[in-house]
Formats: C-alpha cells, sequence, structure tokens
C-alpha cells in the first residue's frame, strides 16, 4: 500500500530505489501510524511533508540540512527555513533563523556585516534578492534541497515527532550520500552535525545555527561571524539572491 505521505506527489525516478525497499515502506508507514494516531494536528499539511522527492537527486548540487518544521500553523513549506506566510521583505515575521540567512546572503555579496532592518532598507532602495515567496523555489530550481531532519511536528510543539522521524531521515541522507557524492552538505547545527555523524559525506560546511549569531572569541563556527560563510563559498554555483 502507497504511503499516504506520498500521495499526490509526482516522484522522480531517482528516489525509487530508495522508496521500493521493505525497510523504508515499513519505516513509512509507522511514522503515518504514529502522526495520524495523535489527536493534535500537525505541520505542514501533508502535501508539503515529502515534497522534495518530486526532485531529481541527480541535479542537487547542495542541501541546506535544517531541524524541524515551524511550529504555527500554515507557516512550514516542508522546505527548511521557508517561511510560507511571508510574501515581502517588508512584511513584519520574528524568524531569526531567516534574518540570519539574509544577512549571511548579503555578506557573501557585499563583504558587509549589517542588521536585518539596514538590509530590508538596502532591498527597498535596489539590492536585488527574490521576495521571500520566490527566493525558496528559486535555490531549488538551481539544485539546492532544502531538507528538515524531522519533516512533521505536532502544531505548537517544536521537535515534538524528532524521534518519529529519525529512523527515515537517517537511511534517507545515507542514500542521498551514497548515490549522489558530488553534493555539498550544509550542516547548521548540532542537530545536522549529530544525525550525519556516521554518514560518509565527501564535501560538507559546518556552522553553528543561524538562529544564534555572535561575534566574539570561540565561535570561529558561527553562522554568520564565523571564518567561512556558506553562501560566498558557493555562489559560484548557485546564485543566492535569485535574480
Amino acid at each position: 500500500m502507497k504511503s499516504l505521505l506520498l500521495e499526490n506527489i509526482k516522484i522522480d525516478d531517482s528516489w525509487n530505489d530508495f522508496l521500493a525497499t521493505k525497510k523504508i515502506v515499513k519505516i513509512l508507514h509507522c511514522i503515518e501510524k504514529e502522526i495520524y494516531s495523535d489527536i493534535n494536528e500537525f505541520t505542514p499539511t501533508k502535501e508539503k511533508v515529502l515534497r522534495f522527492f518530486n526532485i531529481s537527486l541527480n541535479d542537487v548540487k547542495i542541501i541546506i540540512l535544517g531541524q524541524d518544521p515551524y511550529p504555527q500553523k500554515g507557516v512550514a513549506t516542508g522546505r527548511a527555513f521557508e517561511v510560507g506566510v511571508l510574501k515581502s521583505w517588508n512584511d513584519t515575521f520574528n524568524n531569526i533563523s531567516l534574518k540570519n540567512i539574509i544577512r549571511s546572503i548579503y555578506y557573501a555579496y557585499t563583504g558587509e556585516y549589517q542588521k536585518y532592518n539596514y538590509i530590508k532598507n538596502e532591498i527597498n532602495n535596489g539590492f536585488k534578492i527574490k521576495q521571500p515567496d520566490k527566493l525558496f523555489s528559486s535555490w531549488e530550481k538551481q539544485g539546492v534541497l532544502l531538507l528538515n531532519t524531522s519533516f512533521t511536528c505536532e502544531l505548537g510543539k517544536s521537535n515534538s515527532h524528532a524521534k518519529i522521524w529519525e529512523p527515515f531521515t537517517i537511511e534517507l541522507l545515507k542514500y542521498i550520500a551514497k548515490n549522489n557524492q558530488n553534493i555539498i552538505w550544509f550542516l547548521w547545527g548540532n542537530n545536522a552535525i549529530n544525525i550525519t555523524k556516521n554518514i560518509d559525506i565527501k564535501n560538507k560546511l559546518v556552522s553553528m545555527h543561524p538562529m544564534m549569531c555572535y561575534k566574539k572569541q570561540g565561535r570561529e563556527n558561527d553562522f554568520l561571524f564565523g571564518k567561512i560563510n556558506h553562501f560566498k563559498e558557493t555562489k559560484n554555483i548557485i546564485n543566492w539572491m535569485g535574480v
């Protein structure tokens, strides 16, 4: 029986061997039993949970590995770090990670560290970056796979489904690493680092999580102020501005 979470997804052929294994079929059915038997609603909506299977693994150049979906209703999109209710950088939002991602991209292209509000004004005055409802899909089309290690969570409860998804995620990441060894992995924070520690990854850039960024001694791996800016290192591969 086909997984409920795979209904209405046009699965690319590059994932067929992974999804056809008895182990993965069993794991997915166990996940569904857990999340559908819970009386509480989960996020994102069903059709967005495993949306990435419509992308060819062969075309992936970079993986950004997040933790779990935003727990607020309607915010998670199935793409890590994308804020679904955000249409313009002028909109008010509280997702610190996304603000620091924009700050890091701004540094990659200008060499300047600036506050988000400063950058927002620069966007209004000609700094060209796609609006938030278009930016992540632009990255995806260029070969960026935006994965969380947990693909759902209970509404209002971050990380609530982490243990439910862990067996699936480990097998998925192993399959990706084995079948496309050219991918560069962005591992942001302890969650991404720990879940990949026993996986043979050829190319990776590691930093602290974008949620907390500080410029001070001892934070050489800071997402924003660390020695390596992931967007600067790869802007010859991906147009992070999306334009």
